[in-house]
């Protein structure tokens, strides 16, 4: 059974071994744990047991959010958790009074893309070879609340 929990420092480790096989640029163990920590940032892990399988963080600022990663273990894709995720992160949003969530996504990441439409985020815009490794232009999508 998959539970979302708060994320804490001691989940970097497994958080950053699961970015490592889900993008090609990767935040360090100690930039995640650092995010985790920040007064600023709101983080939510997928555990099932002890074992992370995936996670969210996303950035609180002024009235907005800014969601700054969110993978899933390979093993456990298309199960529904990247959707548990979104769920307790729009929950928490809306309880902190946000007026919306935004993120970017790689132009090419269909599957993202879709699962953040069905989401109801929608596209405001582009940012111009906003990702390396390959170059590719990140699609900015908002969540309004």
């Amino acid at each position: 059974m998959i539970t979302i929990i708060p994320g804490a420092p001691e989940h970097a480790f497994a958080m950053h071994k699961i970015e490592a096989e889900s993008f090609s640029e990767v935040w360090s163990e100690i930039s995640i744990k650092c995010e985790i920590m920040s007064k600023f940032s709101v983080c939510f892990v997928a555990a099932e047991g002890e074992t992370v399988v995936g996670h969210v963080y996303m950035r609180h600022l002024i009235n907005e959010g800014h969601i700054m990663n969110l993978a899933v273990k390979k093993s456990h894709r298309r199960r529904g958790i990247a959707s548990m995720l979104l769920n307790r992160l729009t929950e928490t949003a809306r309880e902190r009074e946000m007026i919306g969530i935004t993120l970017e996504v790689r132009e090419s990441n269909r599957a993202a893309i879709a699962l953040y439409e069905s989401h109801e985020f929608v596209e405001e815009g582009v940012r111009k070879n906003y990702y390396a490794q390959p170059t590719e232009n990140g699609i900015i999508m908002w969540k309004y609340l």
